[in-house]
């Protein structure tokens, strides 16, 4: 009886111990004596395509950029990776990123994120660079990388009503009218240099079909002096534009559906301004 009970009180102390040990759930668990790490442990940062250590971007592009972090062998606990601001006069307006990368234990990579935001404010250029890993991390050597960002401010203000002069108006069932079919449109804003649009025809529908006739629900965008179409009419149709020629107070273009509608139109500002010098989004 003695042995049996010697032996299950054994068994309880290392259970006992066992359960003790376990109750550890500290971070990176750096200088935890009983999980054995592995060691060299060696990781990459690779930049996704079209980040690179140095660029320029347009505000109002609102651009994503993507890395990964990779590791050559899994580690038996996470992997803290920082990410730090480092100089610049960009703030947290400007961009989002993210400030830790973890990489889970037994993972081999993990993925951040750098996002360029767009306001309606009127400013200079911006700066900012950003440091991924540091001396600090444990676990895993992993060479740090530094990527400056440029960023070009984009003010866009298109809103307002024009008065358009549309010609040369057809429709895929051999409907035509020569025109000018002219009249008013409005160009509402919608915030980050999207408009909407009362009329993305500028009359070309109330040629074809009589008055009433409007395509609602496609908006202008408006990147950094570079317009297009965005967006679907009630139809669902899609909405180009092409020849793009900027004189003084009046703007002309053709324009065209997926449907097979067009037309050629002209746009003339009321209040004594010329357009800003656009051009179409390639």
């Amino acid at each position: 009886m003695k042995k049996i009970f010697n032996n299950k009180f054994g068994f309880a102390l290392l259970l006992s111990s066992a359960l003790f040990v376990s109750c550890d759930d500290s971070g990176d668990a750096t200088g935890y004596s009983n999980l054995i790490v592995t060691e060299n442990v060696v990781g990459t940062i690779n930049l996704a395509s079209p980040l690179t250590n140095s660029q320029t971007v347009r505000e109002g592009d609102q651009a994503v950029f993507n890395y990964t972090i990779t590791l050559d062998n899994p580690q038996a606990v996470d992997i803290h990776v920082s990410i730090l601001q480092t100089a610049g006069d960009a703030d947290e307006h400007d961009f989002e990123y993210d400030h830790e990368i973890i990489i889970p234990a037994y993972s081999t990579s993990a993925s951040g994120e750098i996002k360029i935001l767009n306001d309606d404010e009127d400013e200079d250029n911006e700066t900012f660079t950003l440091r991924i890993s540091n001396a600090n991390t444990s676990n895993a050597n992993i060479a740090s990388q530094e990527l400056s960002f440029t960023i070009i401010d984009c003010y866009s203000d298109l809103a307002g009503s024009y008065a358009y002069s549309t010609t040369n108006i057809g429709e895929p069932g051999g409907g035509f009218v020569d025109g000018p079919v002219t009249g008013t449109v409005t160009f509402t804003a919608a915030g980050a240099g999207v408009y909407n649009i009362s009329d993305a025809s500028f009359g070309g529908w109330i040629g074809l079909y009589g008055p009433g006739n409007t395509a609602t629900g496609v908006k202008l965008v408006d990147l950094c002096g570079e317009i297009a179409y965005d967006g679907v009419d009630q139809f669902n149709e899609v909405f180009t534009f092409s020849n793009l020629v900027i004189n003084g107070p009046d703007m002309s273009f053709h324009w065209e559906n997926d449907y097979g509608e067009f037309g050629d139109t002209t746009l003339t500002r009321t209040d004594g301004t010329n357009w800003p010098n656009l051009t179409l989004q390639p």
